[in-house]
C-alpha cells in the first residue's frame, strides 16, 4: 500500500485523504443523526401512549362514560382509527375492554400506580406497551395501551436511506471540491517544480522566481534560492581553489623541469648535480608541506572532525613560542614585546593553537620591518580571551583584509617571497579557530596591522 501511494501525486494524495476525512465525518454525523432520530421516535411513541392512557383514565372518572365505554368497546376502537393500535381494560376477573386486532401477546404485568412501559417480548418485540393500575369505585383496574413498532421502524428506514443518499452526495461534492482546492493551492508548488527542472549547471546564477499563493511555497522557494546561492559560492570557491592549486603547483614544477632541462643540455660535474638535487629537495619539501596543509584544511572542514581539548595556561604557551622564535626575530633585529594577563586558562588543543600562533608569528617576522617590535598581548572578557599580534608600521589595504584568510591568497607585493606555508598559513589559522568555535580577524591600527584570535577560556 505504501509503495503504491509513493507513485501518486501530492494532489491525488490530498484528494484521497480529504475524501476519507469526509467519509469519516459524514458517517459519524449520519450515525449520530440516526440514533438521535431513533431516540426522538421512541420518545414520541411513549408520549402518545402516555396521552392515550391518561385520556382513558379521564373517561373512567365519570360513571356514565365508563358504562358507555364498557358497553360499546368498539366505539373507542373507532376513535383509535388504526387497526394496529391496542387498548385493554381489565380487572381481576375479566377484561372489560379488549381492543387487540392483531392478537398481540400480552405478558404478565404487576400493579403499577404510575405509567410503565415495556415491550411485548424480550426478543424480536413487535409492540410497545404502556400500562397503569387505576382505582374506580373501590376496584382496581389495569389499563393497557399499545402501538406497533413497525411504524417507527419504517420511518427510521426511510430516514436511513435519506441519510445515505445525502452522505454519498456530500462526500462526492466534497471530494471534487477538495481536489479542485488541492490543484489551486498546489499550483505554485507545481510551478516551483517546473522552474527547478529548468535550472541547468551551465547557468549557475539562475534563481527561482515563483508567484506563490501560499506562504509555505514562498518559504520553500526562498530556502532553495538560499541553497543555490550557497552552492554558487562553494562552486566559485572550488573553481578559485582549483585555479590557485594550479598556480601554486605550476611554479615549483616549472622550476624543477627548467633546472633539470638546463642540467641535461651538457655534461655536469658532481658538485653541480648535488646542488641541483638540493634545489630539487627544497622544492619537494615545499610541495609536501603544501599538500599536508591542504589535507589539514580539508579535514578540518568536515563537521565530524573532532579534536582533543584540555585546559591550557595561555601565558606559558605564548612564552614557549616566543622563546622558540626569538632567534628568527633577532636575525631581522626585531623584538618581542609581551603584554600578557596572568592566570588565564583556555580550553583548547595545545598543538593546534601553537600552530595557529606560530603561523601568525612567522607571518609577522617575514613581513615586518627590521628594528621593529612585535607586540603580543592578551585581553580577557567575560566569556573569551583575545590574543592579539601587532606588527608595527605594517599596514594592509582594506580591500585585502577580508580575503587574507582565503586559500593561497597573497597580496601582490608579497608574491615575490616564497611563503613557508605554501600560501595556506592564514587559511590554516582560520580552520584551527573554526575547530575551536573561535574567530580570527585582521584590522589596521595607528601602530600597524593586528591579527586577533578570539577563543573561549576557563578561569
Amino acid at each position: 500500500m505504501k509503495n503504491q501511494l509513493r507513485h501518486l501525486s501530492l494532489t491525488t494524495r490530498l484528494s484521497i485523504a480529504f475524501s476519507m476525512i469526509c467519509c469519516t465525518v459524514f458517517f459519524a454525523i449520519g450515525l449520530l443523526s440516526y440514533h438521535n432520530m431513533q431516540h426522538l421516535l421512541a420518545k414520541q411513541r411513549d408520549q402518545n401512549l402516555t396521552a392515550r392512557v391518561e385520556r382513558i383514565e379521564i373517561f373512567l372518572q365519570d360513571q356514565e362514560s365508563f358504562q358507555i365505554l364498557v358497553q360499546y368497546p368498539r366505539l373507542y376502537e373507532n376513535m383509535l382509527g388504526k387497526e394496529d393500535n391496542l387498548l385493554i381494560l381489565r380487572n381481576q376477573q375479566n377484561a372489560l375492554i379488549e381492543i387487540n386486532p392483531l392478537k398481540v401477546h400480552i405478558p404478565a404485568m404487576a400493579e403499577s400506580k404510575t405509567i410503565t412501559f415495556l415491550d411485548n417480548q424480550s426478543e424480536f418485540a413487535t409492540t410497545r406497551l404502556a400500562y397503569k393500575t387505576v382505582v374506580f369505585n373501590h376496584q382496581h383496574y389495569q389499563l393497557i395501551a399499545g402501538t406497533q413498532l413497525d411504524e417507527a421502524q419504517s420511518t427510521l428506514d426511510q430516514y436511513l436511506w435519506t441519510l445515505i443518499l445525502y452522505s454519498v452526495l456530500g462526500i462526492g461534492m466534497a471530494s471534487l471540491l477538495g481536489r479542485w482546492m488541492g490543484l489551486y493551492l498546489l499550483k505554485s508548488l507545481n510551478n516551483l517544480i517546473e522552474q527547478t527542472h529548468k535550472i541547468q549547471g551551465t547557468q549557475p546564477h539562475q534563481r527561482i522566481e515563483v508567484n506563490s499563493t501560499t506562504v509555505e511555497v514562498d518559504k520553500l522557494s526562498s530556502a532553495m534560492n538560499a541553497m543555490l546561492e550557497k552552492i554558487q559560492i562553494n562552486y566559485d570557491q572550488l573553481a578559485q581553489f582549483s585555479e590557485d592549486i594550479a598556480h601554486e603547483l605550476r611554479t615549483p614544477l616549472n622550476n624543477l623541469m627548467g633546472q633539470t632541462q638546463i642540467m641535461l643540455m651538457q655534461s655536469r660535474s658532481q658538485q653541480e648535480l648535488e646542488q641541483l638535487l638540493y634545489s630539487h629537495l627544497e622544492e619537494y619539501e615545499r610541495l609536501s608541506k603544501m599538500i599536508d596543509n591542504m589535507l589539514f584544511i580539508a579535514r578540518s572542514e568536515h563537521s565530524d572532525y573532532i579534536i582533543e581539548k584540555e585546559n591550557i595556561d595561555l601565558s606559558n604557551l605564548i612564552l614557549e613560542l616566543v622563546h622558540y622564535f626569538e632567534f628568527l626575530a633577532e636575525d631581522k633585529q626585531m623584538r618581542f614585546v609581551l603584554a600578557l594577563e596572568k592566570g588565564i586558562q583556555i580550553y583548547a588543543n595545545a598543538d593546534l593553537l601553537k600552530r595557529a600562533l606560530s603561523n601568525l608569528i612567522i607571518n609577522a617576522i617575514d613581513y615586518g620591518f627590521e628594528d621593529q617590535d612585535i607586540v603580543i598581548s592578551t585581553k580577557s572578557t567575560e566569556n573569551h580571551v583575545n590574543i592579539e599580534i601587532l606588527t608595527k608600521n605594517v599596514f594592509i589595504d582594506k580591500q585585502h583584509l577580508n580575503q587574507l584568510f582565503e586559500r593561497f591568497y597573497q597580496i601582490d607585493s608579497s608574491r615575490h617571497s616564497k611563503a613557508k606555508t605554501g600560501g595556506l598559513g592564514l587559511s590554516i589559522v582560520k580552520s584551527i579557530m573554526m575547530l575551536h568555535h573561535g574567530e580570527v580577524t585582521a584590522y589596521n591600527t595607528n601602530e600597524g596591522i593586528i591579527f586577533s584570535l578570539k577563543i573561549q577560556y576557563l578561569t
